[in-house]
């Protein structure tokens, strides 16, 4: 099955204005936002629906994967593991396809000139790690897999890639407006 890139609904400059505020602060609650723009509240809420519902924009808390991994013993840290895959040749698709498909995977990029995917997997323990390296490794189409397990963050701009996703961002959007 070939990858097909989504299409997305046409936006404004209100619908970019209301993202770049939320980029700069995720704790912007609506009413804040329709002030600063001169819209109601509604409309600010419609939009980020809209954007939403379209996969433009998605709210996620950013996880600070240093302080959640030295959680004490049976508090669940996080680890972060960089997944490079080499695919065979004409597998791409497939091989694409069967990443998506694992839950721990948190972004998913398409690399180089060959036939490569970089996978960026947030996990619970060191033994979800290997579980998850196996079942890469098992998926058909792979020529190659490196794993990287992340010891330190030196620098991160969450602006540029927010590393943990909130699955019902509903429900972050009214926890944030109470």
């Amino acid at each position: 099955m070939p990858f097909e890139p989504p299409s997305f609904p046409s936006t404004d400059q209100l619908d970019r204005d209301i993202a770049q505020m939320l980029a700069d602060d995720a704790r912007l609650s609506f009413r804040k936002i329709a002030a600063d723009l001169g819209v109601t509240e509604g409309t600010v809420r419609g939009r980020v629906k809209r954007l939403q519902n379209a996969g433009l924009l998605k709210l996620v808390p950013i996880l600070d994967i240093d302080r959640a991994r030295d959680c004490g013993p049976g508090e669940g840290g996080q680890h972060m593991m960089f997944v490079t895959v080499k695919c065979a040749n004409g597998k791409l698709d497939q091989v694409r396809h069967g990443l998506l498909g694992l839950p721990q995977v948190s972004a998913l990029y398409d690399a180089n000139a060959a036939p490569r995917l970089v996978a960026i997997c947030i996990l619970s323990s060191l033994r979800e790690a290997a579980e998850v390296t196996d079942k890469v490794i098992a998926l058909d189409g792979i020529r190659e897999v490196e794993t990287e397990l992340v010891l330190q963050s030196v620098k991160y701009n969450a602006a540029i890639a927010p590393i943990a996703a909130l699955e019902d961002t509903g429900q972050a959007v009214a926890e944030r407006d109470d």
